[in-house]
């Protein structure tokens, strides 16, 4: 051992326990690193290195009955920065507020937020930002996104309805099958170097997205354009509040249009009143006048109470129903069913509903099913108003066989008239048709489906022919079109406003179908105040449904009705204050005059007509007198006057 060593062995010795205890340490930390932590290391270089990029899925478009796309989904863009390390950009502001018309401060105070992230500008088409999809930055941030577009614009906006931002459905059919279109989104996992350089991985490499499926919808667009272009026109000239309408398949239920005005552009609804966004035709309930007085007339068909061709006294246009003066636009003494429908008079059918009584009347109006939703699947659907017996007031039964004191939507009015146009059966209304996956498959949405029965086919076909008649010669005259037979019936509401009903203020609607005998289309249109003076439905609505059918006539083949032969003359007696048996031949032999007393106006109307007798009716109700003695033998020139009142038990 040198003297050298000697001297520098403590130097020696520190040193080589000094490396041990260090290569301990290093060893140590290995093992801690390596090996007891080796998971949450290997986690927390995975999460460095590592980036999940969700991948968005295709949202499902919507489509017509033949196919066709309502919507559609294109390439946006959207802008952010992050104002931490973003430095502000004048040049950028300036781009920014000449492209979406913005002050360029607008932005400035944007970039210079104290956030991490702050937009500028969301989903902006590719056309509008081509200058800046090239602006570069540290800091400015640059996303790609699909977003909603609707091609037809206004075409069955409310029905179709729109998604906001982050493409998730607001309103309408966008909004009812939001889970369905929207789909599921996938992922894709990124690695990255430490310079942040993309790392091709092998294998597994996230979850692909699935798309949305699309919603076939049972709309005709060009039943829909039509009806769409012919309401509008109408606005034009009748400036109304609004207009609505539903065209629809009696057989199967399927609307095949729903149309209304003012609407609104999809693409910008923040342009539109909220109301204008609202489907009108399933939400807005209104009272329908006069078109309700098909079921009436429906309960005393079925009930065998009144036949198309029997007679009722309608007071020469003025009558005192209990506490409320009546009064008919159309003046007429003796009326047959089928003319009271015709001519509309209020008189007459609330004779009709009196005699059927109330607890009759309200059991027909909720077969009709009136007080509740038609089940369309539509969750903003109203179902209406009807209020229960026991809340019926003493003239209740008339105001409701004249269409007031209660609330319809104008589906549930187009349900009523395919009922009728069917043979009775009230059926399910269908705004989806099927659903279709990305890859192909379709999924029919139900079936036609039969509710109930209303009444029997008989009953239906005499009230077709009803309706046939008021549209020949009735209120509904406007709606004709030569070589075809149209059903239809008009209605003019007077609306409630203040407390009271409106001298100027009507609600104007036309019910029709088409052809008469084996109805192909029903059609409702209903104008909110249209200009006084044209505000009845004969003169306001009616026209629309002629136009409306006239065109569809002549679109193509798709739906055809071979013209019809001319109607023959129906055999007519002139409604005057002296009604006669002249509806039955004249009695070569002289008559026997019967006993009326007690009996209603209808069955003496019937006794005098097998009597051949003629007789002159003064009040309502049965009768009380008779000017010639039962059992009389009179000709056929005699006149029995008889006198009647409603209080007679």
């Amino acid at each position: 051992m040198t003297r050298l060593y000697l001297q520098y062995r403590p130097r020696i010795v520190f040193l080589t326990v000094l490396a041990s205890i260090f290569m301990t340490v290093i060893a140590g930390k290995l093992l801690y690193v390596q090996v007891i932590c080796h998971d949450e290391y290997r986690s927390q270089a995975w999460n460095q290195g590592t980036e999940i990029k969700t991948v968005r899925a295709m949202r499902g478009n919507i489509l017509a009955r033949n196919g066709e796309a309502l919507t559609a989904n294109t390439i946006h863009y959207s802008f952010a920065v992050d104002p931490q390390v973003f430095k502000l950009s004048d040049s950028l502001a300036t781009i920014m507020a000449e492209t979406y018309d913005r002050s360029p401060s607008h932005y400035l105070k944007l970039m210079d937020s104290n956030r991490s992230f702050a937009w500028l500008e969301r989903n902006v088409p590719t056309e509008d930002c081509q200058g800046l999809r090239n602006f570069s930055a540290r800091g400015f941030i640059v996303r790609k996104s699909v977003r909603r577009h609707y091609p037809y614009t206004r075409l069955a906006a409310p029905l179709i309805g729109f998604t906001d931002v982050d493409n998730t459905g607001i309103s309408g059919i966008e909004l009812e099958y939001d889970s369905v279109l929207k789909g599921l989104d996938g992922s894709e996992v990124l690695r990255r170097d430490a310079k942040g350089k993309v790392i091709p991985l092998r294998g597994q490499n996230g979850a692909g997205a699935t798309h949305g499926s699309h919603v076939q919808l049972t709309l005709d667009i060009d039943y829909q354009a039509i009806f769409q272009e012919e309401i509008t026109l109408a606005y034009e000239r009748l400036a109304p509040k609004g207009i609505q309408g539903v065209l629809m398949d009696p057989a199967t239920g399927e609307i095949l249009a729903i149309a209304q005005y003012p609407g609104f552009d999809p693409n910008r609804p923040w342009d539109s009143e909220q109301s204008s966004q609202r489907l009108k035709p399933l939400i807005d309930m209104y009272e329908p006048g006069s078109t309700l007085k098909v079921i009436t007339a429906t309960a005393a068909l079925e009930e065998s109470l009144y036949d198309v061709e029997d007679e009722i006294f309608c007071e020469n246009g003025e009558y005192l129903y209990k506490t409320i003066e009546i009064e008919d636009t159309h003046p007429k003494g003796m009326l047959s069913l089928a003319d009271i429908i015709a001519y509309s008079s209020n008189i007459g059918i609330i004779k009709i509903a009196e005699e059927l009584g109330a607890h009759k009347l309200y059991r027909y109006y909720t077969r009709y099913g009136l007080g509740s939703r038609t089940g369309v699947a539509f969750s903003g659907e109203s179902p209406g108003l009807l209020r229960p017996t026991s809340q019926w007031s003493n003239i209740s039964i008339g105001e409701l066989a004249m269409g007031q004191e209660i609330g319809v939507t104008t589906l549930q009015l187009a349900q009523i008239y395919s009922t009728i146009a069917n043979g009775g059966l009230l059926i399910q209304p269908r705004l989806v048709k099927a659903l279709i996956s990305p890859d192909g498959q379709k999924h029919e949405i139900g079936k036609p489906e039969a509710l109930r029965r209303v009444a029997s086919g008989r009953t239906m076909a005499k009230l077709r022919r009803i309706l046939f008649h008021s549209v020949e010669e009735g209120t509904g005259n406007s709606a004709r079109i030569a070589g075809y037979k149209i059903a239809g019936k008009t209605g003019t509401a007077q609306k409630f406003v203040d407390g009271r009903y409106s001298e100027t203020d009507f609600n104007a609607t036309f019910a029709a179908m088409i052809p008469t005998d084996k109805p192909r289309l029903v059609c409702i249109v209903t104008i909110d105040s249209p200009i006084y003076g044209q505000h009845s439905g004969g003169v306001a609505a009616a026209p629309v449904v002629r136009n409306v059918f006239t065109r569809i006539l002549h679109l193509d083949n798709d739906f055809y009705v071979p013209p019809q032969p001319p109607v023959a003359e129906r055999r007519r007696y002139e409604p005057l204050f002296l009604a006669t048996a002249a509806t039955t031949e004249r009695h070569e032999a002289p008559g026997v005059v019967p006993d009326f007393i007690g009996s209603s106006l209808r069955k003496a109307i019937r006794l005098a007509r097998n009597a051949g007798l003629r007789v002159q009716v003064r009040g309502s109700g049965n009768v009380v007198s008779q000017s010639l003695e039962p059992g009389l033998s009179v000709d056929d020139s005699a006149v029995c006057i008889l006198t009647l009142h409603e209080d007679l038990q």
